[in-house]
């Protein structure tokens, strides 16, 4: 696969407005790019690849740069590390994110984290699965990393449980704490040999607006306090003590651009244009989708309540938000 000539490109479209891949062309927004259908078959037969257009990817490629834009969550320059599970999430927000790099100067970065959950590997770099999520990052041009950390979650999650008092840690609260861990330090990599500044590195995560209702209600079902998912958040140096070693997490900032899109248009959108994205959820023991669990129970109520209240996802979490900016004014 070759590189597409930007330059040449140019003559024909915006490509800030477009997902470039070396095997086809993605229009984020066809009236930005200026793609009529004379131009788009003017580029097919230059380029040698298709253009697509999908209104669902132009769904959530709108939704999504209006959610960036009303919160500041991407400037010029920034270092954007996506934590890449090569599920339908991610992969939609390391294609929605490639335009970027035209549009903001931006480069980006594409890790995934090997996790070990009770002996089951789904990324391990030998997974077929996993060697379709690299082919994916080729095509995007997007330097990818395959990272492992070999200690079980489940244990290390049992050994929380084991030293705190009435609280049951589940193997995902570990296994987020992983992630965080590796995409730090993977950062403190940039900082350390890249000469990058630190302030400017942000690592994307692909939380939709289905992870952040069922987040909300779930926290109210297990009578905790209400949080919500923030668009864009710092996070503190911090140690987890699980006993038999510690995890020390470097500072750094979390960014979720994908908050305001729902997972339904991003699996439609992707088939839409073909993308090709790995069901890590039927693998993973601990995915939302098995088991009984909490999370799992708020997702099908939402899910159930969605077909008569359309908006329902929206309205929790901004329910929440509202309810956050009260009590803050009041208190105040």
């Amino acid at each position: 696969m070759k590189e597409i000539d930007i330059k040449e490109l140019k003559k024909y479209c915006n490509p800030s407005y477009l997902t470039i891949r070396k095997d086809r062309i993605i229009a984020n927004s066809r009236r930005l790019a200026g793609l009529s259908k004379a131009k788009k078959e003017k580029i097919e037969r230059k380029f040698k690849i298709p253009v697509i257009y999908s209104k669902s990817y132009e769904l959530i490629s709108q939704k999504m740069g209006r959610y960036v834009s009303k919160h500041g969550i991407i400037t010029p320059k920034d270092r954007l590390i996506v934590g890449l599970s090569g599920g339908k999430d991610s992969l939609a927000l390391l294609h929605l994110l490639e335009s970027y790099r035209r549009r903001f100067g931006v480069e980006i970065y594409a890790v995934t984290v090997d996790v070990n959950v009770g002996g089951i590997r789904p990324w391990h770099p030998e997974n077929s699965n996993v060697k379709k999520i690299a082919e994916h990052c080729e095509a995007l041009d997007i330097p990818y990393r395959i990272i492992s950390f070999h200690e079980d979650v489940v244990k290390m999650s049992q050994l929380l449980s084991d030293n705190s008092t009435g609280i049951v840690y589940s193997p995902c609260f570990s296994c987020s704490i992983v992630r965080r861990y590796v995409l730090t330090n993977f950062a403190m990599e940039l900082v350390k040999e890249g000469g990058v500044k630190r302030d400017k590195i942000k690592i994307c995560l692909g939380h939709t607006l289905e992870d952040n209702s069922d987040t909300v209600l779930a926290n109210i079902f297990k009578g905790d306090i209400i949080r919500v998912l923030e668009p864009i958040k710092d996070f503190e140096e911090a140690i987890f003590d699980f006993k038999e070693f510690k995890l020390k997490l470097q500072r750094c900032t979390i960014a979720r651009p994908l908050l305001s899109v729902s997972e339904k248009d991003i699996l439609k959108a992707l088939n839409e244009c073909g993308i090709q994205y790995y069901r890590d959820k039927e693998i993973c023991p601990y995915s939302r989708d098995r088991g009984d669990s909490i999370r799992k129970r708020c997702h099908e109520i939402l899910e159930n309540l969605e077909k008569d209240v359309k908006n329902i996802r929206e309205m929790v979490v901004s329910s929440v938000l509202k309810s956050i900016e009260y009590y803050s004014n009041d208190s105040s």
